[in-house]
């Protein structure tokens, strides 16, 4: 679960950097960590994708992430559920870099 082009980021911390400036509650973020616990080794691929849809889809819900927990618990594959969790986690920073640029250009008019 790695960025791309810059392989010292992983696209969960970068998603937890955003996040964090989404919380609804102080610490929202933090203590969600706390409840997974560590993200899974990369062997257990399926471990992964759950651990990622509980991340970007947490009840309660943080409202920056589109739903996937449904779509991995009926994929057929780990490599399924893997597409799942990396598409959605994409999506997510997605939106939250486009929502935070949106709002820095309303702020700066």
């Amino acid at each position: 679960f790695s960025l791309e082009g810059d392989k010292s980021q992983s696209l969960v911390d970068r998603w937890l950097e955003l996040a964090r400036q989404k919380e609804r509650t102080p610490g929202q973020i933090d203590q969600l960590l706390l409840e997974l616990g560590p993200m899974p080794n990369s062997k257990m691929p399926t471990e992964c994708a759950m651990w990622v849809g509980a991340l970007i889809n947490p009840i309660p819900a943080l409202g920056v992430a589109l739903e996937i927990r449904p779509k991995l618990l009926i994929a057929s594959s780990a490599e399924a559920r893997t597409k799942i969790a990396l598409d959605g986690i994409w999506n997510s920073i997605r939106r939250m870099e486009a929502s935070r640029k949106w709002s820095t250009d309303k702020e700066s008019e």
